[in-house]
């Protein structure tokens, strides 16, 4: 069963954490140990995992991690409802759970508005937000049942490490479920969680016809 205090497109912020406290009847405690962020973000859930899980990232990077590989490392992962303390240093929760079981939970469902993807733009458009997506990832998405993708990598900043985006999606009946998106902006990761759906390209060729 999962947790009632989320639910599918949320947008969450990665950290590493090097450290935790819980204290009896009060709030779970994570010590924060990167990335740096400079401000509170805006949504009040979290992605967590140890640092001796951190060769995922380099990893990441890469573009070597296939869906197999990022469900092991969600299997380290935690959700987190709660905020930063005043020094950024601390993570406060007031609930958390296993990520991998609460995107699993929503698995079965197909969740979030149906996107179309933008070929001239090499993107999605999700509400305000654009989200990168080149041709060829765009392809791969299209042609396995299961992927999970290095979807964009901006040539302008350099490496992935400097800004990219990453697609795990599942072919569903009437669409390709996207289970998670990971975006990367210098090492500082936002993660949506079932955010949306993209059309699958014979329903666009039957729609454009």
């Amino acid at each position: 069963m999962t947790p009632d205090w989320i639910q599918p497109g949320a947008q969450a912020t990665f950290v590493w954490i090097d450290g935790e406290r819980e204290f009896p009847g009060g709030p779970h405690l994570y010590e924060i140990a990167g990335p740096v962020l400079e401000s509170h973000p805006a949504s009040s859930f979290f992605v967590v995992a140890a640092l001796d899980q951190a060769k995922f990232a380099e990893q990441l990077y890469q573009g070597s991690v296939a869906s197999e590989e990022l469900r092991q490392f969600l299997h380290h992962c935690r959700i987190v409802k709660g905020g930063l303390a005043e020094e950024l240093d601390l993570l406060v929760a007031t609930h958390q759970a296993p990520l991998l079981p609460v995107l699993d939970g929503w698995a079965a469902s197909e969740h979030g508005e149906r996107l179309s993807y933008q070929d001239e733009a090499d993107a999605l458009f999700f509400g305000d937000v654009s989200l990168h997506l080149t041709a060829d990832a765009h392809h791969a998405i299209q042609r396995s049942r299961e992927e999970f993708v290095r979807a964009w990598v901006c040539a302008a900043c350099g490496e992935p490490e400097d800004a990219s985006n990453f697609f795990w999606t599942v072919h569903r009946a009437s669409a390709i479920q996207v289970r998670l998106v990971i975006q990367n902006m210098g090492g500082t990761w936002t993660w949506w969680l079932h955010p949306f759906q993209i059309v699958k390209s014979e329903e666009r060729e039957v729609s454009d016809g």
